[in-house]
């Protein structure tokens, strides 16, 4: 097709001109040169509308129509003043070219409308499929970016475990920070990595100290917090987070970088999540020692010692304020013992201690802990476990106790116990409260008839 804009206009006045001075000078042949005002129609109908330029669409359909009503008027006139033959012949003749030369038009224009109309439509189509294929585009590029973000969360977790698994299965202090700083070495390849023990020993351990909160310095030329003398030569970016040990700051890890902007706020929440880690462990392998060493057996009823229980009860209150779960303690005494010492003997006395400690070791968990307070009185931590459930076990175990018979020279006896409950933290903030307040309800299980439960 010819698109060039002189060329389509000026082709039809060049054909127009042309036939209507053949029209002038050779007039007597009229009939046979007026149809070649139908290449001027032809030649419109070769183009295409050009959506980019709808003014010379409009322009040419103008102009188109003006060549056509130009020539029907030569059609008209011309034959009146030319030598024809016969007028009404020559007339009939003259108006049938016009009526054929309109009927061209109208065809030729018809088809280009069709043609153009089914462009149009193509084009709609084309434009729709095309604004398909760009939502299509971009949904496919969110879902890259998803599933991008899924595969990073992914393999992030899955280190994380690994971390859990690695560092959970230290049995000592210093191999949970060999384990450490080997892992935050190949987490961060390329930067130095130091685990501080014990008080700050700089500036910004110090900072991180007093805040406790951790440090993250991106660009050290460009922070604005601190000064620029408090970084060293080569400390372009850092990150300082705290190590806390049953709630106290006992160390620091401190990771430290030449390049700048090379630590982010996700390696900042990485290297907190593996602290928490890793201080858990420590705690864990504490509590494990501390339980080990001080979990000295009652020689008579291989109960924990009132020594034991004390620093368990600590350990169970630290546990409780820091994961939000509470725990119950029961207090035990056993009604009348010192009666029934005097009536059958401390050797029927010893046997009834021996087999108060068995129903309370045995209608309780592995989890939990069992002591002998003193004397003829009894412990019991319920790890996790709200009052109501443990004056559940207390009732349980006073009722098994009733059940059990003795025989001592041939007389059969049997014992009961009065039990109080308490709640940390419901009831209590420390546990001589909580001690205090399982105290008192046995006392008044004491006082209000012996053998029975009271947890309110």
């Amino acid at each position: 097709m010819i698109n060039n804009k002189i060329i389509r206009v000026s082709a039809p006045f060049a054909m127009f001109a042309a036939v209507s001075w053949l029209l002038w000078r050779y007039n007597q042949y009229f009939l046979w040169i007026f149809p070649a005002y139908g290449l001027i129609a032809i030649w419109f109908s070769l183009f295409k509308a050009d959506a980019n330029q709808p003014n010379t669409v409009s322009q040419e359909k103008e102009l188109k129509f003006v060549f056509i009503f130009l020539a029907t008027a030569i059609g008209f006139v011309l034959p009146r003043i030319a030598p024809l033959g016969h007028p009404v012949e020559s007339a009939l003749l003259s108006f049938g070219e016009v009526a054929a030369l309109w009927l061209l038009f109208y065809a030729l224009n018809s088809a280009q409308n069709r043609s153009q109309a089914g462009a149009d439509r193509l084009r709609t189509v084309a434009a729709e499929y095309a604004g398909r294929a760009r939502t299509l585009e971009g949904e496919i590029k969110m879902y890259d970016e998803h599933m991008g973000a899924l595969k990073e969360r992914i393999k992030f977790q899955a280190g994380l475990s690994a971390s859990i698994h690695a560092l959970s299965s230290c049995t000592a202090p210093e191999e949970i920070k060999v384990r450490l700083t080997d892992m935050l070495k190949n987490q961060f390849p390329g930067v130095t990595v130091e685990l501080e023990s014990g008080a700050p020993r700089d500036f910004l351990a110090n900072w991180v100290a007093q805040r406790k909160i951790p440090l993250l310095v991106r660009n050290s030329a460009e922070e604005n917090r601190l000064s620029a003398d408090v970084f060293s030569e080569g400390q372009r970016s850092l990150v300082v987070v705290p190590m806390n040990l049953f709630g106290a700051i006992t160390g620091f890890i401190r990771m430290v970088s030449p390049e700048p902007n090379r630590f982010a706020t996700p390696d900042l929440r990485t290297l907190e999540i593996i602290s928490t880690i890793a201080t858990v462990s420590m705690e864990n392998i504490y509590m494990f020692e501390r339980v080990r060493e001080l979990a000295i057996k009652d020689g008579l009823t291989g109960l924990f010692t009132h020594r034991a229980f004390q620093t368990r009860i600590e350990e169970e209150v630290l546990r409780a304020a820091r994961t939000k779960i509470p725990f119950s303690l029961i207090m035990s005494d056993i009604d009348h013992f010192k009666s029934y010492n005097d009536t059958y003997g401390h050797q029927a006395g010893d046997a009834v201690l021996k087999a108060v400690a068995r129903e309370l070791s045995e209608n309780v968990r592995d989890i939990d802990f069992t002591a002998r307070y003193g004397g003829e009185e009894f412990a019991v931590i319920l790890t996790g476990v709200g009052k109501t459930q443990a004056a559940g076990v207390a009732e349980h175990i006073r009722k098994a106790l009733e059940s059990r018979r003795f025989s001592f020279n041939g007389v059969v006896t049997n014992v009961t116990a009065s039990f109080g409950v308490a709640e940390f933290p419901g009831e209590a903030a420390i546990s001589s409260q909580l001690v205090r307040a399982a105290d008192e309800r046995l006392y008044r299980a004491k006082h209000s008839g012996r053998n029975r439960v009271v947890y309110e």
